[in-house]
């Protein structure tokens, strides 16, 4: 027998929350610690210099043209993007969009560790990260007890009869009038 949809809701709701916990657990402490975490004394200055050597192509290039000139603006976004995540899911707002965001950071730790080309390197906790967030998207995780499920039933839909409002104009009825038909072309002729 299959399980019950509060059933499911209850794992759902607790996958979500969990993940959400997950990210927050992350970004919060580069908060509260900054001095820890920013640059240029920081771990994320260590963290780019250590991506910066195992690193190779383009990616690469991408540390140390783009990233490496502009390291601090870049924490700022490794450490909101982690908090902002946490906590779309954990209020279960915009839950697939928080998924593909925490997909992206995962997916940036993995790289810039040099890594993505073994099981080994995905076995590791920002695989955990990768596959947390791969079913926050995948998944409807939002709607069970969360504010998804209040946007999902607000939302208009498809070929349902719209209520017109106060300032609605009235609708437009099409009248059809009988003519007599045509007995030669109506074209100019040249």
């Amino acid at each position: 027998m299959l399980p019950s949809n509060r059933q499911y809701a209850v794992v759902l709701t607790a996958l979500r929350l969990y993940a959400g916990l997950f990210w927050l657990a992350y970004g919060i402490e580069k908060f509260t610690h900054p001095a820890t975490f920013m640059p240029p004394t920081g771990l994320m200055a260590t963290y780019l210099a250590q991506a910066v050597a195992h690193t190779a192509g383009p990616y690469h290039d991408f540390l140390v043209g783009f990233v490496l000139p502009h390291e601090r603006i870049f924490a700022e976004l490794v450490r909101s993007g982690e908090v902002l995540v946490g906590c779309a899911l954990v209020l279960g707002i915009f839950t697939r969009f928080a998924g593909g965001v925490g997909i992206v950071l995962g997916l940036n730790y993995l790289a810039s560790k040099g890594g993505m080309s073994s099981l080994a390197d995905w076995t590791g906790i920002d695989g955990i990260a990768i596959v947390l967030s791969a079913l926050c998207l995948l998944l409807p995780l939002g709607r069970p007890l969360g504010i998804d499920a209040l946007l999902y039933a607000l939302r208009p839909r498809r070929g349902a009869p719209t209520t017109a409002g106060p300032t609605a104009a009235p609708p437009i009825e099409a009248e059809f009038v009988e003519e007599p038909p045509l007995e030669e072309p109506s074209a100019p002729r040249d």
